[in-house]
């Protein structure tokens, strides 16, 4: 994959998103949103950033309903969220605050100029942050370093004030066990996306297409507020790269975003740390592929109920990285049970509700059904914390089983049991800390280091999952070529005649026209010497010499899918090869009663042939 001379550009462009969601969705957020009575960095950022996508769900209110979006009223909406963040945190007194920071500035600016800066001023500065973090780390290894910030009677046997000798190893273990972990968390999820320009999940293309749907202003036709892809148009108008390009990483960066969320949730409910680790293993990793044969001999209700969980597991590996809305609404399902454990403290209640209410709503317009979640880890939390994951855990694996039972109709459970992933590796966190605090009386104070690196050898040589096995439904050069004719031609100045994934992909930038429609109106009309395409733009229409099929064999369907134009001319094998030629027959016969004719685009799959528009007389 190294070898293709666009992987570069799709590294940069990646970094480039990555980073532009860390500032909007991280940095700039932490700032106006402050939350100085939580106590953990890990629970502020968590809290920005879920009080940034509210700020942006109620903009998407308008985006979506009213048509306004603009890069204008999405930098107004954002910024008038922050600052009206930042003004509350500050007690809405910020007169006093501008003019000492004012009066500071032009000090530092008169003192630089009269003073000159040092080389040794610059060093300063630039190892500011690294002197913090050394300061935190020997206040976090060092019993007397830290003894003077603890209230008196408090003893430094406490276990993170133990000697330096007994707590390095641990620290170290735990160190490399969360670099890897999350090494591979973020190979699995940025894999595909880099490599690959094409989606590999068909609910992708409904996701882009509603994107780019904001971005022109129409309103899409969708029941729910679209989120996901309101956050994909405010990335791509601020960043300024391609949608398309935008939800794909958007989809990495969220599966990702869901790992780090079960061990934030994790670690506030039990407070282990191997416990935390073992759960983000498992999901980070994926340990939840199918690989078991279901028995025969098993009622057939029973086989179908577990073929669909299997399916919906095999799914989740594709899901992972290509989610949706319903991963986005178990985000925030999962970081509502997290933020709600600091309601309890005094200190941190207000901003814990203000968080809590935050998830609770933000998963009520995404995916209402999750509430139900949200209402038994609630519940369970009552009768203690532990409690409130087994709770959460069980209703998960539960209401997810109930929507795989045949003949129940059910289809408010569907995102939950395509999120049952998710449910799992929280159970798995729960298992962990039983069968490490079993094997305490044999392992002593190693016995969750011991146990975790055993959980991880044995998954890691039984459990990883397998390829996954992809369905693609376009060449990876059609989709590139499609971004790249829109960032060549003028806007609305060209017609593109391709499959139906090329309009998602052109939508908003220039016009589409279905190939399937296309080589129906006009494959007899070609034959005429005289005959020129009616069209007053640039035609651009993407032919396959190899029509793209997949391995799997054309199973019988019915009736109802077989007459659907889109199954009978894409998805079915035959009915794709048969469209591929006649396609190609078409271009060919204009092409030879009209040497004006250019190819766009050729290899050994796929030609664009460019057609000249037509001239008025």
């Amino acid at each position: 994959m190294f070898d293709r001379p666009s992987f570069i550009i799709d590294v940069l462009t990646s970094g480039w998103v990555v980073i532009v969601f860390a500032v909007l969705f991280g940095g700039l957020p932490s700032i106006a949103f402050p939350q100085t009575s939580l106590p953990s960095f890990a629970s502020r950022l968590v809290g920005a950033f879920i009080r940034t996508v509210a700020t942006l769900s109620i903009g998407s209110i308008l985006w979506v309903k009213l048509g306004v979006f603009t890069w204008m009223t999405a930098v107004l909406t954002y910024g008038t969220g922050l600052g009206i963040g930042l003004m509350a945190s500050h007690q809405w007194q910020f007169r006093l605050k501008f003019d000492r920071l004012g009066h500071q500035i032009a000090i530092a600016t008169v003192d630089i100029f009269d003073r000159g800066v040092s080389a040794t001023q610059i060093a300063d500065w630039l190892s500011f942050p690294w002197r913090m973090l050394d300061r935190a780390i020997q206040a976090y290894f060092d019993p007397q370093a830290i003894q003077q910030f603890l209230p008196n009677g408090t003893s430094v046997a406490h276990p993170k004030l133990q000697p330096r000798s007994r707590r390095i190893p641990l620290i170290m273990l735990a160190v490399i066990a969360t670099i890897a972990i999350v090494s591979f968390t973020v190979w699995l999820r940025f894999e595909h996306p880099l490599t690959e320009f094409r989606f590999s999940h068909p609910d992708t293309y409904g996701q882009l297409l509603i994107t780019q749907q904001i971005l022109a202003r129409d309103l899409p036709a969708v029941n729910y507020l679209p989120i996901f892809a309101s956050l994909a148009a405010f990335i791509s108008a601020l960043s300024g790269v391609h949608p398309l390009q935008v939800v794909h990483l958007l989809g990495a960066i969220v599966g990702t975003l869901l790992v780090l969320s079960i061990g934030y949730t994790i670690a506030a409910l039990t407070k282990n740390g191997a416990a935390t680790l073992a759960a983000m293993y498992s999901l980070g990793t994926y340990l939840f592929t199918w690989n078991l044969p279901i028995s025969q001999y098993l009622p057939p209700g029973w086989q179908q109920c577990l073929r669909t969980i299997a399916d919906a597991l095999d799914r989740g590996l594709i899901r992972s990285w290509a989610v949706s809305e319903a991963e986005l609404g178990a985000l925030f399902v999962i970081l509502a049970i997290g933020c709600s454990t600091q309601i309890a403290r005094t200190k941190q209640r207000t901003d814990a509700i203000i968080n809590t209410l935050c998830c609770t709503l933000l998963v009520a317009a995404i995916s209402p059904h999750m509430l139900l979640l949200i209402l038994f880890g609630g519940f369970g939390s009552i009768f203690g914390r532990q409690t409130g994951l087994f709770t959460i855990g069980v209703a998960w694996t539960l209401l997810a089983v109930l929507a795989a039972i045949p003949d129940r109709q059910l289809p408010m459970l569907n995102e939950i049991l395509a999120t049952l992933p998710i449910g799992l590796s929280l159970l798995v966190g729960l298992l962990f800390m039983a069968i490490s605090a079993a094997s305490k009386p044999l392992f002593a104070s190693w016995s969750s280091p011991i146990c975790l690196m055993m959980f991880i050898a044995i998954t890691l040589n039984f459990c990883l999952p397998p390829l996954p096995a992809i369905d693609y439904l376009e060449y990876d050069a059609a989709a590139r070529k499609a971004v790249e004719i829109g960032h060549i031609f003028p806007p609305k100045q060209w017609t593109v005649v391709a499959p139906i994934e090329q309009l998602s992909q052109v939508y908003g930038r220039g016009w589409y026209e279905d190939v399937a429609e296309f080589t129906d109106t006009y494959q007899q009309r070609v034959k005429v010497a005289s005959f020129h395409f009616p069209h007053k733009t640039p035609l651009l229409v993407f032919t396959e010499k190899l029509a793209f099929t997949t391995d799997k064999p054309e199973y019988p369907v019915p009736y109802s899918v077989l007459t659907d134009p889109t199954y009978r001319n894409y998805r079915s094998p035959s009915g794709r090869k048969k469209l591929a030629t006649a396609t190609l027959q078409l271009c060919e016969t204009y092409r030879r009663h009209h040497p004006d004719t250019l190819i766009y685009y050729e290899n050994d799959r796929l030609r664009i042939y460019q057609f000249a528009p037509a001239i008025d007389s």
